[in-house]
């Protein structure tokens, strides 16, 4: 037990003592006067029986103070509903019916706390948590539990499906938009989901997380019932049911790659896209097997190209560290020799492996073998802009984000430094979203090696891809 824990147990214990104790003393004096004055008549095993009973009723009036104590119901800080106890009600709530939960989120908690203190945090939470309930008064909506999940994240629950309050929600983010605490300001976001993705809470509240990720609102379209779509993606995994696209990416307007993504085919051959499989295969730890599946399949398919294309796929930093992950691509390139140098993974990963050294020797020995490896999102993941400088690697993709606003000097101004740092590295660039001709034009001016986007070529087939050949 952590000293923590034994001085609240030892706290709790203090004041159940002193909140029992006018009633023990109470006890005490009235039992002591009933005696004193009837004690010649009272029988014996009457006094005997009666001071066990006074015994076991103490113990247990100090039992349930010292409980009560850790049945918290609301938080300290913003005095809604605990986490814990959202849960139960919500889990509750769940089995009568359609039910809606929002995420309503503080984005800039943190900065927050770090520049007003964490005083001035607290009561941006508690401000926050009462503008939710006032608001939902205002709009009829009485006795919304609200609860404090975690840092500047709150649950709201309403009793009904999503499209009932998927406006009010909207309002609501419009309304506290520039929401300000004396000097602070104060970003507000929020997503919803309901029932109709999944009964189960854990699964829905996870949805939700990965919503707010995301930084989108659910939009208007067909969902699929979670648990069924865990057995749908589960079973495409399993049984190998995928369909691989490609995009072609340029240098000097002639195709020296192909980006590989992948969608699986569920029942009837419905098509799952990769945003909508990827976080349900990481939680079911399939991601390796998956990744081992799409590197197989491509293997195949550069080993029966002439062309001198490369094939980019995308792997995740934790299955690229994995020896197992390793040996299997080793084993499979062994009896593949006709395509060395002709895959490139590419890599992002938000959080630092501090593990650098030997994170950097795993690459170098997928090099040695004939992997070309990039580095992704770079711009916007810090971990992409110190692993340029930790990390041997062949060539950095810039972040969309550069793609969709070259036309715009300050980012064509980052764009032009980060692409020559990359150069002074001997690392080659390349950028994603090329969407029209002056987009093109501004990234050859800038000295960017390779470009991709619809301008360029869209999704399509491999033969389909190869077929268009240079521009």
């Amino acid at each position: 037990m952590l000293y923590p824990e034994e001085k609240e147990r030892e706290n709790r214990f203090k004041l159940a003592l002193r909140m029992g104790l006018p009633i023990f003393l109470l006890a005490i004096v009235s039992f002591s006067a009933l005696l004193y004055q009837y004690f010649n008549s009272i029988p014996v095993t009457f006094v005997f029986i009666s001071i066990i009973i006074f015994a076991v009723m103490i113990y247990y009036i100090f039992y349930l103070i010292y409980r009560g104590f850790e049945e918290r119901v609301t938080d300290p800080v913003t005095f809604a509903f605990t986490r814990e106890y959202t849960k139960k009600l919500f889990e509750k709530e769940i089995q009568k019916g359609p039910y809606t939960i929002i995420l309503l989120s503080i984005d800039n908690l943190g900065d927050i706390n770090s520049r007003f203190g964490i005083k001035n945090g607290d009561k941006v939470l508690y401000n926050v948590a009462h503008l939710i309930g006032r608001y939902l008064k205002e709009k009829g909506i009485q006795k919304v539990p609200i609860g404090h999940y975690k840092g500047g994240d709150f649950f709201i629950g309403l009793r009904g499906n999503r499209e009932k309050y998927q406006t009010i929600m909207e309002m609501m983010c419009i309304k506290f938009e520039n929401y300000r605490l004396q000097d602070i300001e104060v970003s507000i976001s929020a997503v919803i989901a309901d029932t109709s993705f999944s009964s189960d809470l854990d699964q829905l509240t996870e949805h939700l997380n990965e919503l707010k990720n995301e930084k989108e609102l659910i939009e208007d379209e067909e969902e699929i019932n979670q648990s069924d779509l865990e057995n749908r993606v589960i079973n495409a995994v399993k049984n190998r049911l995928f369909q691989l696209m490609y995009q072609r990416i340029v240098e000097n307007f002639e195709t020296k790659m192909v980006e590989i993504s992948v969608k699986l085919n569920s029942d009837g051959n419905k098509l799952i896209h990769q945003k909508t499989f990827m976080p349900i295969i990481s939680r079911s730890g399939l991601l390796r097997e998956f990744e081992t599946m799409i590197f197989e399949s491509v293997l195949r398919e550069c080993s029966k190209t002439e062309e001198n294309i490369v094939f980019v796929i995308p792997v995740s930093p934790s299955t690229l560290r994995q020896q197992r992950f390793f040996n299997d691509v080793q084993m499979l390139f062994s009896n593949n020799e006709a395509a060395r140098n002709k895959i490139m993974f590419t890599l992002k990963e938000k959080e630092y492996y501090h593990h650098v050294s030997r994170y950097n020797d795993r690459i170098q020995a997928y090099r040695r073998m004939g992997i070309y490896i990039a580095l992704d999102r770079l711009g916007v993941f810090h971990t992409t802009m110190l692993y340029l400088k930790d990390l041997d690697v062949d060539m950095v993709c810039f972040d969309t984000l550069y793609g969709r606003h070259i036309k715009e000097k300050g980012y064509q101004a980052i764009l032009s430094g980060l692409n020559t740092t990359a150069k002074d590295l001997g690392i080659k660039t390349w950028i994603k979203m090329i969407e029209d001709e002056e987009g093109a034009r501004i990234a050859s001016k800038i000295g960017i090696d390779c470009m991709q986007g619809n301008y360029l070529g869209r999704i399509s087939l491999l033969d389909e891809v190869l077929k268009k050949g240079s521009r």
